[in-house]
């Protein structure tokens, strides 16, 4: 699954390093307590095969209730103990009819008196044998559940629903299943946890005036008139899990690409009028399938006798994509691209989610993780492989570059709170479940993937993950089992290893957070004393004894080499040393930051760098540049390096303008801008310097888009000119997009979708109810979703009432804003102009009822209220709490989330007050360095004592955190901030300016822009 979109990419990578500590590799699952049980169930009995019968209704027939289904499905399993007298599965479906049980191809078995009974809480269905009446060990039963289901209103309540499109004036309504990760209970009654797998055959009873369903598998036979109803029985699944089940009925979605090999078709589906909108996902799908395979050694058409690879467009979808066997489910805008209309973002994006939903087939279909605490077996590698495998086919893309500033640093920003989740994390209850697909999950497990390879070799990584895959295939696996596989690779391919492979992984699989590596150079003798602490965004965090395996990779101004990935050693102590040729230049650790570690470096090395930086950037490879950035925001920020050092580092940015140093740069001068708007004085005086900043960048890159430029030039404008335009709202950036938006509104001259961003914003915001009204005409009439949602966020930048009222008005109806968009709808609104807030405050005071139900789910709801405050000024935080503290109808959870969103925007507005005479200080005072040789150390750099074992200490309880997430696959519920810069000129505009916040000042994130998602959304937390 993706939960984020490619710009906002919210998710994923975990590396690792090693540590030798002997391991005992047994099984073990985070189960721990009675209650942790409480949802889970029993391992007595094996699922070995569902025939699952849907019987729709699209309107009232008889007795049959309109958008509800008849359902009957019969579960083969397998008795694993002789004493089981009562047994329970998970159902969650309207009603329960009837429940059978017979011994399998014989007679019915005499159930108790009543023969069932329903545990709502659970969502159990508890099956009972008479007294003293127990099943055998061995043998073989087919339970068969008679229900009605029913057919949900929006794709946000999961399970079975339905969604809509017009064509040719028409509406059509199709059914659609989205089961992951606890929803195939309502489909059917199930054995609904990952580690239960089986086979299905899925029957569907369509009716006549519908086209062909499809699901996981192709048709056995020509579909047969039954009851006036088309009956369609599909083949045989391959063994797997239940959340894995789809199907899709519908009246005229066909395929719009088709793949021409017979052998291993592939087809792009999606509704009418869509015909040649899936011409690019099929050009990335075929070639990342054989890469893959390759890759693994495990061809994916070998998988299951007649095996599809569909994949399909919804116009209607939770994530950005769920990974079903045999038929992908897609958002829209995450798999169709029309020329002319969607962004580089989003094109990049429809590759990236392919791959990640690719990946998934070996990783999540074929083996699957035990139960959710480990779902980043699942996303880890997908997120991985989204990036990795679409370099294999694309390295012109430079993908495993953009790896670093999309995941790696998302991960860093993710994992830097003091309640943050290790990889393993137990959860419970189906919230817990959804809570634990985050950014930890998906960014930090692929970021730990990374850190792998390059501490084996990538040959050794690739044959230890095929080794894990044909060992487990078509059955569950622990963390354990793939521990074992790498470290029976390991010994094979490296048998003097000086880590061992398994402890290495472990501790970072359990652990929470990360380091920061301490680095003190002796310029005199050339030992580099080194110190690991766990990094906390927050400087009053209390310090933990953590240690990490920590694979060090360093480089030095005599002897630059940025090509030599490999660990010089493992540090596994908290203090350790390297003995290097004495001199007086820089040293760079974590070379191209393939390590889940920051860095912070004594006085005098930053003093080197930022000389250097200044002097030559290009001579410090690109990748380290991103580092240095990201580092040098988030060490300010946790007060372990000064505004001052940190501004001297960052001047460079005057003279580089590429997209890896700029990414991370606009998201830290972004978080620091934040928190200055309310003090107006002190936030023109910092746009003042960074006006200085971005004008060479934006001088450099234009404000139009050039033929054959690369695509991270098109994406650093967009990231770019966003925030000089629509942020910062530079003058000579304003002009433009407004002299594009008055010649595209009045001319028809087209906008490039790369240029939209900060176009449509500029002309809606000063072009008052006719340009608002003019795009909106335009969105309500656009056939391709990312251009429709890229058109819904402009319209957010309106500053007229009757269109902010409209607006409002539009994002709870059914027909002009889709459920999965309108908690990031209200967010645009925010962000397009902070005037919007309050405004925005008195209509969900009188709408809350409404828009809860609209958005659905509880989550979501709470994402409004929390979402708002970070923009309202003192006299709307003030409303805001008034209306907390008096709205009856508001619940506990609503109340308190809210008062914590109140609480976190004041102390960011607090922050800046105190920190903004440094921080403007530091950034109006720059020192221009003049020599590369910086004063003496003010630091005395002393030798750290070692201990002779590489064994990291027992990591510490995890600590419980209660924060949950809606990102599952590529779903975004809160929308991350996204800045892009643009102008060279000073800026002249009041501070009414775009910022979004996660108020808390000190909350992990360090705004990272979104595009996809989904990308995040996210994460949003949203997502697959």
């Amino acid at each position: 699954m993706r939960y984020f979109s490619f710009i906002l990419l919210a998710l994923v990578a975990v590396i690792t390093a090693d540590s030798p500590l002997p391991l005992d590799i047994e099984e073990t699952e985070s189960r721990i307590t009675a209650s942790s049980e409480a949802y889970r169930l029993p391992e007595n009995l094996d699922p070995i095969h569902y025939d699952v019968e849907i019987t729709p209704y699209f309107e009232t027939v008889g007795t049959n209730e309109k958008f509800t289904f008849d359902g009957l499905v019969k579960i083969t399993i397998q008795a694993k103990s002789d004493s089981i007298n009562s047994f329970v599965i998970h159902q969650n479906v309207k009603t329960i009819l009837e429940v059978t049980l017979a011994f399998e191809n014989g007679p019915n078995i005499d159930l108790d008196t009543p023969g069932f009974s329903i545990i709502e809480e659970y969502q159990f269905l508890e099956v009972k044998l008479p007294p003293g009446r127990t099943l055998m060990n061995g043998a073989r039963y087919v339970l068969t559940v008679k229900y009605i289901g029913n057919i949900n209103a929006t794709p946000l309540q999961r399970g079975v629903f339905r969604g809509s499109y017009k064509y040719n004036g028409v509406e059509s309504v199709y059914v659609a299943t989205h089961l992951q990760p606890t929803h195939s209970r309502q489909a059917f009654p199930s054995f609904d946890e990952p580690g239960f797998k089986s086979t299905f055959t899925i029957i569907i009873n369509r009716p006549t005036d519908y086209a062909e369903s499809y699901s996981n598998m192709p048709l056995e036979s020509t579909p047969v008139l039954v009851n006036n109803r088309y009956r369609e029985i599909f083949q045989k699944t391959p063994r797997m899990s239940a959340y894995l089940v789809t199907f899709h009925i519908h009246q005229g979605f066909t395929a719009i690409a088709t793949h021409n090999d017979v052998n291993k078709p592939y087809r792009i589906l999606a509704r009418p009028g869509t015909a040649g909108q899936g011409a690019y996902a099929l050009q990335v799908g075929p070639p990342l399938t054989d890469w893959l395979s390759n890759y693994f050694g495990i061809e994916y058409y070998d998988m299951a006798l007649n095996i599809k690879n569909d994949q399909i467009a919804s116009p209607y979808w939770a994530s950005g994509a769920t990974e079903n066997w045999g038929l992908v489910t897609y958002r829209e805008l995450r798999l169709l691209y029309q020329e002319g209309e969607t962004n580089a973002a989003d094109k990049l994006s429809i590759g990236t989610i392919t791959a990640h939903e690719l990946a998934h087939k070996w990783f999540g279909n074929l083996i699957t993780c035990r139960w959710w605490d480990n779902v980043w077996i699942n996303e880890g590698f997908a997120s991985y492989f989204e990036y990795f495998a679409m370099d294999g086919v694309y390295p012109e893309l430079e993908l495993a570059d953009q790896f670093n500033v999309m995941y790696l640093q998302s991960a860093l920003s993710a994992d830097s709170g003091t309640s943050t989740r290790a990889l393993q994390h137990t959860v419970n209850s189906p919230s817990e479940v959804t809570g634990h697909f985050t950014g930890i999950s998906y960014s930090k497990g692929a970021s730990l993937l990374l850190m792998l390879k390059h501490l084996v070799t990538e040959k050794t990584f690739k044959k230890a993950l095929t080794t894990f895959l044909k060992e487990n295939s078509y059955e569950h696996a622990f963390p354990s089992d793939l521990f074992s596989a790498f470290a029976k690779t390991v010994a094979e391919d490296i048998p003097n290893a000086p880590y061992d492979i398994a402890s290495f992984m472990k501790y970072w699989v359990e652990e929470q957070g990360y380091p920061v590596l301490k680095v003190t150079v002796d310029a005199s003798s050339g030992r580099i004393n080194l110190d690991q602490n766990r990094f906390f965004i927050n400087a009053a965090s209390t310090p933990t004894s953590q240690v990490w395996p920590l694979p060090l990779t360093y480089t030095t101004q005599e002897n630059p080499d940025w090509d030599n990935l490999t660990p010089a050693k493992v540090m596994t102590t908290q203090t350790d040393f390297i003995d290097n040729a004495a001199g007086h230049g820089w040293v760079i650790f974590n070379v191209q930051q393939k390590n889940i570690y920051r860095v912070n470096y004594d006085e005098r090395n930053w003093w080197l760098l930022a000389y250097a930086l200044n002097n030559d950037y290009t001579a410090i490879h690109h990748l380290n540049r991103a580092q240095i950035v990201d580092d040098v925001f988030a060490l300010m920020r946790s007060n372990q390096l000064s505004y001052e050092i940190g501004f001297r580092v960052l001047e460079f940015l005057k003279k580089d303008t590429g997209f890896y140093s700029w990414y991370p740069a606009i998201s830290g001068f972004s978080w620091l801008r934040n928190r200055l708007v309310h003090l107006p004085d002190k936030l023109a005086a910092f746009d003042n310097v960074l006006a200085g900043f971005l004008a060479p960048v934006i001088n450099d890159l234009g404000y139009d888009v050039k033929d054959g430029e690369h695509v991270t030039t098109t994406l650093n404008r967009v990231h770019v000119l966003n925030f000089a335009c629509n942020v910062m709202r530079l003058q000579a950036c304003v002009n433009d997009a407004v002299a594009k938006f008055t010649a595209f509104q009045t001319n028809n001259v087209p906008v490039n979708p790369n240029l939209r961003r900060h176009v449509f914003c500029q002309g809606i915001r000063l072009g008052g109810d006719s340009a608002w009204n003019f795009i909106n005409a335009r969105r309500q009439s656009s056939n391709n979703q990312a251009d429709e949602v890229a058109m819904l966020r402009a319209l957010g930048c309106t500053t007229s009432m009757n269109s902010r009222n409209t607006y409002l008005s539009q994002i709870l109806l059914d027909d002009q804003v889709k459920a999965q968009d309108r908690v990031n709808a209200f967010t645009w609104l925010y962000m397009g102009d902070r005037s919007n807030a309050n405004a925005a405050l008195v209509f969900i005071k009188n709408n809350f009822p409404t828009i809860r139900n609209a958005v659905v789910l509880p989550a979501w709801a709470q994402n409004v209220i929390t979402g708002l405050a970070g923009y309202l000024d003192e006299a709307g935080l003030n409303e805001m709490e008034e209306w907390l503290k008096t709205d009856t109808s508001l619940s506990s959870s609503e109340k308190q989330a809210g008062e914590g969103a109140v609480l976190s925007a004041r102390n960011s507005r607090a922050w800046g007050e105190s920190n903004a005479g440094d921080i403007l200080t530091a950034a109006e005072n720059i020192v221009v360095l003049s020599t590369p040789v910086p004063p003496a150390p003010t630091e005395p750099t002393t030798e750290p004592t070692t201990t002779t074992t590489e064994t990291p200490p027992t990591p510490p309880p995890t600590e419980e955190t209660t924060t949950t997430s809606t990102t599952e696959d590529t779903t975004t519920t809160t929308t991350v901030q996204d800045t892009t810069l643009e102008d060279t000129t000073t800026p002249t505009v009041p501070p009414t300016t775009e910022a979004t916040t996660t108020p808390d000042p000190n909350s992990a994130a360090i705004y990272m822009p979104t595009t996809l998602l989904l990308l995040w959304s996210a994460l949003a937390m949203l997502l697959k």
